[in-house]
């Protein structure tokens, strides 16, 4: 008969505050008060927490006599399908692998033997489960405007106050605007650069031409005095005119695009490698799994929470995530951020 102790746990978390599993560990559960979140402006209510010691091993029998109750079975057969339980559980945690318990939470072994659990977002308080956080707007202090009454006094009314907008820019969201912005302002610069480098090409030869055409004509201008002491000639035949050819023709055309697209090319090119310039590259390793949907789970979450994966394929799937940092700083808030969110202290660092 196939019994589905997983299930049994969950429903004894509900009605106990301790619970053991023979030969393996206990749950024990915290209770906590309603909180008030100002930031995003709910109420949250009461509930119940879990954790896991590997020291209660004590069999307690509450989860055995729930078992023997519910199937009909003796408390030995109920105390057997117990321990076949653990003994798989073990086989799996020794193996490094992930233990799943549905509606529970999360078990495995860190890089000292000592079994680590990740709990689900779930509320054991029977008196509070299922009740959704309240959505509240804070009120500004209202307003005394007076108002004269019929036998002319003045009585107060008060008028509330509409509270003001607070718009809160996440950090990431902040970075991306102002990496926009400069990446804008490099592409407007550098076609700024290319038109700037086309004219001067262009009006250079032009000037050249002018000023070789104005001292042609100085020259050939005869001064008032020569022209009493000398006779005029007759029938002279005019100088040729002598052209001298461009040095640099203005680009026609395509030739002018392709000038304006490289320069751009090698500006943005330019921009990528300051970019990249500006820091270093660091992976943050968070587990190696050896099945894939284990694997699959933790690059969701990773992704869930803006975070670029790195994914390597050494003794198995080898999961993390890759930035660049300007300091130590950096990597300790991100190794912070990844123990809080995977609940370990086993974030060790693979690249700086």
């Amino acid at each position: 008969m196939q019994i589905d102790i997983p299930a049994h746990i969950e429903k004894l978390l509900f009605l106990h505050d301790t619970l053991h599993i023979p030969e393996f560990g206990g749950f024990t559960s915290m209770r906590s008060n309603a909180a008030l979140d100002y930031v995003g402006g709910k109420v949250h209510p009461p509930n119940k927490t879990l954790s896991f010691s590997e020291n209660l091993t004590l069999d307690d029998g509450i989860l055995v006599r729930d078992i023997a109750d519910t199937h009909g079975i003796t408390i030995e057969e109920a105390r057997q399908a117990v321990n076949d339980f653990v003994e798989k559980m073990r086989d799996l945690l020794n193996q490094r692998e992930i233990v799943t318990l549905p509606g529970i939470g999360r078990l495995y072994k860190n890089y000292v033997q000592k079994i680590q659990f990740l709990p689900d977002a779930t509320n054991y308080s029977a008196e509070s489960f299922g009740l959704p956080p309240l959505q509240f707007s804070p009120l500004a202090r209202s307003r005394e405007v007076a108002e004269l009454t019929p036998t002319g006094t003045a009585t107060p009314i008060s008028k509330p106050v509409a509270a003001p907008d607070i718009a809160v820019t996440p950090p990431m969201a902040e970075r991306s605007r102002w990496t926009s912005i400069w990446f804008v302002l490099s592409i407007f610069l550098a076609l700024s650069a290319s038109i700037t480098l086309w004219w001067w090409r262009n009006q250079r030869p032009a000037e050249k031409k002018q000023v070789a055409k104005v001292e042609k004509t100085t020259e050939a201008e005869p001064s008032e005095a020569s022209e009493t002491a000398k006779p005029a000639k007759t029938n002279v035949a005019p100088e040729p005119k002598i052209e001298t050819p461009e040095e640099n023709p203005a680009p026609k055309g395509k030739d002018l695009d392709q000038v304006v697209k490289t320069e751009v090319d090698k500006k943005m090119k330019e921009a990528r490698k300051e970019l990249q310039n500006n820091g270093r590259l660091c992976i943050l390793i968070v587990a190696t799994l050896k099945e894939k949907a284990n694997a699959d789970r933790t690059i969701a979450t990773l992704k869930k929470n803006g975070y670029e994966v790195y994914l390597g394929n050494k003794n198995g799937y080898q999961i993390g995530t890759q930035f660049y940092y300007q300091n130590m700083s950096d990597i300790q808030q991100k190794m912070l951020n990844l123990q809080k969110l995977f609940n370990t202290d086993e974030i060790w660092i693979k690249q700086k």
